[in-house]
């Protein structure tokens, strides 16, 4: 298992495919063209096969994780177009509407 934490009082921001990129390689070589690799339990080789199955951070790292933009009008990467929302008259803040309509209709919350 590979997990990496980037500590500090600045963000990374865009720049983290720097500090990702010798990661990305060795994922791409994995899934491209597989490896062999000795198991020593069997005292065998195999073909081992790799990719990035779950990653858990939060939002805006998703953003520049994934390269996709958490800001603005259409900040989900699964509504996009669909994102309800209403732009403040005064301040030019953003509100996101109806995030309840992913709730089951007798929820609680909804």
């Amino acid at each position: 298992m590979l997990f990496m934490t980037i500590e500090g009082s600045r963000q990374s921001g865009n720049d983290i495919d720097i500090y990702l990129s010798s990661l990305i390689k060795d994922l791409r070589r994995l899934w491209g063209y597989m490896v062999d690799v000795f198991d020593g339990n069997r005292q065998q080789t195999f073909k081992l096969c790799a990719m990035v199955f779950c990653i858990i951070n939060d939002f805006p790292t998703y953003g520049n994780f994934g390269g996709y933009s958490v800001k603005g009008h259409h900040p989900c990467s699964i509504c996009e177009k669909k994102t309800s929302y209403v732009q403040l008259k005064y301040g030019n803040k953003i509100i996101y509407t109806r995030p309840q309509r992913f709730l089951k209709p007798y929820h609680p919350y909804r």
